[in-house]
This record gives C-alpha cells, structure tokens and sequence, in this order.
C-alpha cells in the first residue's frame, strides 16, 4: 500500500471566537515619570447637548526623586485646563498637543506628599462616548459610557495615563436621576438634589491602574446575586430585558466560585462586582476593576443564546479581575500576563460546563491561530508586537503547556505565589518565572526562553519503522526530526513528547522522551510481538506545533475509529480528506455514529454531503436532526453539495431554533433552488433573528434580488441607518452591496457610518462605499450626496471614493 504524508497545520473547521480582542496601544509601555501617585479623585459633570466634560480632578502624589521641578501630565482632544492649584497655590502649566507640563516653584522635595486640583472641560473624540443624545428619531438609546484602554482615558481626566501608576480612584457624578450610573469599587452615596437630578459618588477600595477607570451610564434595572463566598454580584440590564438576565448573566455565581477555587484566591477587591451593557461597544468587553462594560450584543434570549452568549466572554472579563486588575503588566511585552491568562481561565470553567473535547478544540483553534500568524512574522508572546494571536490564544496554549510540564497542582501553587507577591502591583514575565523558582525549586528558564522571549513554533516531521533487536525482539523505532527554520527568533525546542503505539489486540505501549535535538530516534518495545494497529506523536497535541507523520492510510482509518481522544479522531478524519469516497465511506460513517462532539461529526458532514450512497445520505438525514446545533450549522454550510433529493427535508432547516441555521439555509437554498425561492420566504417571512435582525435582513436582501419592492428596499435602507445599533447596519450594507443597490438615503447612512468611532462599523461602510462607488450606475448619486453632505470630516468619507 501507498503511504500517506501529511501536514498537521490548520484544520479546515476553526472555532468561532468568542470574544472580541483588545489590543493594546504601544503607547502604554512605561515611561519615565518622577511621581508616584497615590489617589485620583475626579468631580465630573457631563453636558450630554455638547457631548462635553466638564471636570475637577486631584492628584495626590510623592516624588520619587530628590527635587522635582516640573512634571508632565497627559490630557488629549482639545482639552483646556480652566485652572489648577498645588496645595491650594495656582501653579504654571504649559500645553502642547499630547498633554500639559506643571511647573512647581518651589520644587517638589522627596518624600512630601503634594495635592494637584485641575478645572478642565473637553470634547473628547475618545475615551468617553455620548451615545444617542442628539438622535432625533428617539430609537437609539441614550448612555455614557468609556473605554480606557489602552491610553484613552487621558482624552477626557487630565493624568499620569500609563498602566505601571497603580492609584486610588474615586469618582463623584451628578447626574440626571432617571437615570443609573455606575463606576469603580463601592458606591459610597446616590444623593437626590432639588433639581431632578442625583450625585454619585464610587471609590475603589484599593489600587488599581488608571486606564481601568471607568463609567457606565444609562437606562437600566439593577439585578444582585451572591457567589457561595458571598461575594456581592450586580447584573445591569435594560428594563426591556428581564426575561433575558438569566441567558445575558448565565453562569456567572459559577464562574466567580469556579475562579475562587482554582487560583486559590478568593475575588481580590473589597467591593461588588458589577457588569453593565453598552450599544455600538467596539469590542466584547473590557474589565474595568469591579466593573465590566461589554457589548449589548450579548443580550440575547433564550433562542439567540444558541449562537451567541455571553459565558465565555464574562469568564474571560471576570478572570481579569485577577490578571490584570489585581496584578497588571508593566508594559506591552508583558501583555500575555493579562490577556492570555484571562483566556487560559475562559477555557478552564469552559470545560467546567461544555466539558473536555470543547477545551481540547479550544486549544486546537489556537494552534491553528499561532501557526498562521507565523506565516507572517515570528514575533514572540512576550513580544511588545506580539499581537492578538499571540497574547490570547497562543499564551493560553503556553500556560497549559507549562501545566503539562510542572503538574496542574504545582502550577496551581506557584500562580498563587505570584499573585499573592505582586498584589496590587505591576509585573513582568520574570516575576512569573522567579515565582515557579521560588514555589517548587523548578527553573524553567529553558521553557521561558523558547516558549516566551522567542517565537514561531516546532515543526516535526515524524515516521517509523518496525525492527528487531539482537534477542529477535520486534521494536517500534520512531524517527523525529524538527524541521523549522533555525534562526535569531526562533530556536530548536526542548519539550517531553509522548509516543504511544497502538496494537490490534487494543493495547498499547507508552513511553515519555525530551526531544530537543534535531533528529531523535525513540525505540519503544513490542514485548507482547503484537501488530501496530496506529502510532500517536504526542497524543491530544498538548504540544504546540506543525506535524508532518508519514502512515498509511489504513492506520488513519483505524485512528480516527480507535484514538480515545477527540483530537486524534479527527485529525485522523481531516486527513482523509483526499481519499477516495468508496474506501472511506464505511469508517466514516461508523466514525459519525459514534462520535458526540460536534467538530469530528461536522469534518464528515464536509466530507460525504455531495455523496449519493445510501449510507451517506441516511447519515445527512440524521444529522438535519441532530440535537447540537452546531452539527445542523454544518449541513446547512453544505447544502450547495447536498443531493437535491434531501431538498424537502432540508426544508425543516428554515425553522431552526437557531437564528445563523435559518439566515444561512434560506441564503444556500435560494441560490441552489431558485425556482422555491417564494417558497423559502413564505416560511421564513415572520422571522427577525437574533438582535442584530440577521434573519430579516437576509430575507429582505433575497427578497429584493428577485422583485425591487420600494417597501422592502426602505427597509433595508433603514437597517443601515443610525436609528440601529452597528451590527445590524453593518448586515444591511451588506445585503444593500449585495443587491448594488444605492440612493442618496443610503449613501447617507454610509457616510455617518464611515465616521462612526467604532471602527467594526465604519470599515465595513467605507469598504461597502468603496464598492458602490466603482459601480458608473452609482457614482453620480454618491458624488451629489458627498457635495450636499454636511458632515465635518468629510476627508475621511473621500478615501473611500476611488
């Protein structure tokens, strides 16, 4: 027979993210300052006509060297400082267009502690949003809220604005008394003034860095909890929603009894911890110190809750209450401490729910993710450009590997040293490495240097052969060879890889060996004289990496039927992609009865969907029916190659209960059965979807490609107008670009969306302007509604005219 080689790189069904990442401003790295602050106290007014703050901050700081004469502040988007005093003396100040520079007379001495009081006010074009205050249609929802991360904090508090100054904050608001307004650490005070309006007043009760400062305001009711530690948890929802709290909030006593357990550390701030929804938020969520503010988007029912929720992305804010908040990276090359961390614990209480295939295909996703990523450059994760891929999912990956180094009860303890050592403190990847130093007597200097402070991953190009020892004795004799390319970046790898050798008489030998050689040879016994059945290299893949193994194709077969962990099934499946459908057919279709995770069964689906035989239509049939979702998501991915003979049972797809099952099944089956496409909308013509109207929207795109209904068309049109939230606009231009569809109304709607702040709107309307714009038919329309347009930045609409 014909042997097989194969490349263990990215597997063809990668698994939706669940979060949206942060990325954080190289501007965050450290600078030289000569104070340490000590407290922030912000009294804030906030004019929502002119989306203006009007503010009193006061710093109070040592110095940190002997005599100090001036200090730099940082403060952006046309802020003016109206006054400003040090210990109650007017103080000289100076601006330039990054911030402002105080000059003391006399100097500040060491050890003194001084008081700064600022009177400012700002119309900040960041930092601090003004959602829905001048909408005239009354739709949008009114709120307040910020993001401080990475630097934008300083476009609306003049401040020390770098993450290595751990302050004291406390924020005092007032405020229209409809109203909720939320902020850091304990509210200390709601007071009801004479003029209908409140003062609120927030302070944290420890430390914390000044980019997690934040506010939330808005209509909402206010839902409280308790974990079993009786730790304090507030749900913020708008009052449209009860019945939503517990899909919104799911999970989330669990998550904080899971978190207390596992680090070993109960919740490090003395105060409740709160989570607020926002309209247009730019990315999941962000972990304010006891306050998180995430997308609305995830507000979803009971039925959206099969496409999108909220758990992985709460576990992975609420981890962050620890790495991050608690201890928090000195600069952007320790970044990982934070967000890999914060993601390593998602993937944990993950598999406390969803269990141990969606762990495993967690990781499988982020080698998938890190390998791709290295196509480009090979940047490390402690690298200060490291970027999302390696600071989430890639650092993830290296924690659990450190665990399948040192054990998952050691790792427990030295993680609860470094936390404990750096309370409340800054750190880097070093504090880290001294803390598995110092907790178990381990260097894992080696593992730092490869895995931290250099990049790219292994390569292992592996085969085997059978032998016989001097005694007759038959042996197992594997050949590994790392076959990347060695340079200044990236090094040889230094990891224990296990080999198991799987018989036909359904035992196995097992075997532990370091490799970190260019080419190793491992022998493994066969005492027992048995024939192989399979052959793994590191089981579950708990090594990062690319693999290329030399087998047979029976010994695929017999690995995707056999291996007991998931991942070998199916990159075993995976790797009979190229096989001929009547020498598979049979091992996958025995593969997919057996099988319960979602990822193996769907690879099949990909693999037998255009199969006319018996088998693998009967299989199709189960699957319409399967109780995951995410097996009915597969066929409907397919149904461009599913016989037509399934077209009647397919139909049963267009009443899913999941909302993404129907968008995609109504689009596929149109496109393939255009003479049913009446049919298709008569049976989906009452469906909205999910929150962001994907459903309709489809609907209406399909709609109007067959018959130009003017009351179809307005109301797409006003899908992608401000009256709705982003995601939904960004579905209509979609459908609109679709159909090239363009008047003036829309073009409008473009134009506002192009300068829209979050850049998840703006690029998809630039980019479907673009488009349009290429098209004579449209050009004129967009030209006349660009000359009439009265909107202020109208050089960043004509980028996009080309």
């Amino acid at each position: 027979m014909k042997k097989i080689s194969v490349l263990l790189l990215l597997s063809s069904v990668l698994m939706a993210q669940k979060m949206y990442k942060k990325e954080v401003d190289p501007a965050a790295s450290p600078r030289e300052h000569p104070l340490d602050f000590l407290e922030l106290k912000l009294d804030v007014n906030l004019d929502t006509k002119l989306s203006m703050v009007r503010g009193t901050v006061t710093h109070s700081f040592t110095p940190l060297r002997t005599k100090v004469e001036n200090f730099y502040l940082d403060g952006r988007s046309g802020m003016s400082i109206l006054g400003a005093s040090l210990d109650g003396k007017e103080i000289i100040f100076k601006k330039d267009t990054a911030g402002f520079t105080f000059f003391a007379e006399p100097a500040l001495q060491y050890g003194k502690k001084y008081n700064l009081v600022i009177k400012y006010e700002v119309k900040p074009k960041s930092g601090i949003f003004f959602m829905g205050w001048n909408d005239s249609s009354a739709t949008y929802r009114k709120q307040i809220w910020t993001q401080g991360q990475g630097v934008e904090n300083r476009h609306w508090i003049p401040m020390y604005d770098d993450m290595t100054d751990k302050v004291i904050s406390e924020v005092n608001i007032t405020f229209d008394a409809a109203y909720q307004v939320l902020s850091n650490g304990n509210k200390l005070k709601e007071k009801d003034n004479k003029d209908g309006t409140k003062t609120w007043q927030y302070r944290m009760p420890q430390a914390h860095a000044n980019y997690l400062i934040m506010l939330g305001i808005g209509k909402y009711e206010v839902k409280e909890t308790k974990s079993k530690s009786g730790q304090i948890l507030r749900y913020y929802y708008y009052p449209e929603h009860k019945d939503r709290v517990d899909y919104i909030y799911k999970y989330t006593p669990q998550i904080m009894d899971f978190f207390e357990k596992e680090i070993g550390i109960n919740y490090p701030w003395k105060a409740p911890y709160s989570q607020i929804p926002a309209q247009d938020y730019m990315f999941g969520a962000m972990e304010n110190t006891t306050a998180t503010v995430f997308g609305d988007f995830f507000c979803v029912d009971g039925r959206s809750f099969l496409d999108r929720s909220y758990v992985g992305v709460n576990a992975h804010e609420m981890a962050h209450m620890w790495f991050g908040d608690f201890i928090t990276a000195r600069s952007s090359s320790d970044t990982w401490l934070q967000e890999s961390f914060a993601t390593h614990y998602q993937w944990l209480f993950d598999r406390e729910i969803y269990g141990q295939d969606n762990f495993d295909w967690q990781r499988k996703s982020a080698i998938n993710q890190a390998l791709t990523a290295s196509l480009t450059d090979q940047k490390a994760v402690g690298h200060s450009g490291g970027g999302t891929t390696r600071w989430y999912p890639k650092g993830a990956f290296v924690i659990e590997m450190i665990k399948y180094i040192v054990g998952r009860e050691q790792y427990n303890r030295a993680v609860k040293r470094y936390l404990e050592k750096n309370a409340y403190k800054n750190v880097d990847s070093n504090d880290l490495l001294v803390a598995f130093q110092d907790e178990l007597g381990i260097s894992l200097n080696w593992f730092w240097d490869e895995w931290v402070y250099k990049g790219g991953e292994p390569a292992y190009k592996v085969s085997y052969q059978e032998s016989k020892n001097i005694k007759n004795e038959r042996n197992t004799e594997i050949t590994v060879e790392q076959t990347h390319e060695i340079n200044d970046l990236v090094s040889l790898f230094k990891m224990p890889i296990k080999f198991e050798v799987y018989y036909k008489d359904r035992t196995k030998d097992t075997i532990i060996q370091t490799i970190e050689n260019q080419t190793t040879k491992v022998v493994i016994p066969n005492k027992n004289n048995m024939d192989i059945d399979f052959v793994l290299f590191d089981p579950n893949s708990q090594v990062m990496k690319s693999l290329t193994f030399v087998k047979y194709q029976e010994e695929w077969m017999n690995q995707a039927l056999r291996a007991p962990n998931m991942l070998d099934r199916y990159d075993a499946i995976l790797q009979l992609k190229g096989v001929d459908l009547n020498k598979k057919r049979e091992t996958l279709t025995s593969v997919y009865m057996r099988e319960k995770f979602h990822a193996v069964k769907s690879e099949i689906i990909n693999q037998l969907c255009a199969d006319t035989a018996k088998y693998s239509i009967e299989l199709l049939q189960s699957a319409i029916k399967d109780k995951d979702v995410n097996v009915r998501k597969a066929v409907a991915a397919n149904i461009a190659s599913i016989p037509t003979i399934l077209e009647p049972e397919l139909r049963v797809l267009l009443k899913d209960s999941s909302y993404q099952c129907i968008e995609t099944t109504l689009d596929k089956m149109s496109a393939k059965y255009p003479d049913f496409i009446n049919q298709y909308l008569e049976i989906t013509k009452n469906e909205q979807g999910n929150n962001h109207k994907n459903v309709r929207i489809k609907w209406l795109e399909i709609m109007c490609s067959t018959s130009n209904k003017d009351q179809y068309i307005k109301e797409l049109v006003n899908y992608s107008s401000t009256n709705y939230e982003f995601r939904t606009r960004v579905l209509a231009f979609e459908a609109l670009k679709k159909i090239n569809y363009c008047d003036t109304d829309f073009v409008e709607n473009m134009f506002s969306a192009i300068l829209h702040f979050n850049g998840r709107l703006a690029n998809p309307a630039g980019q479907c302007l673009e488009y349009l714009y290429k098209q004579n038919t449209n050009k004129k329309v967009i030209n006349e509604a660009f000359a009439k347009s009265k909107n202020t930045d109208k050089n960043l609409i004509k980028k996009w005219m080309k």
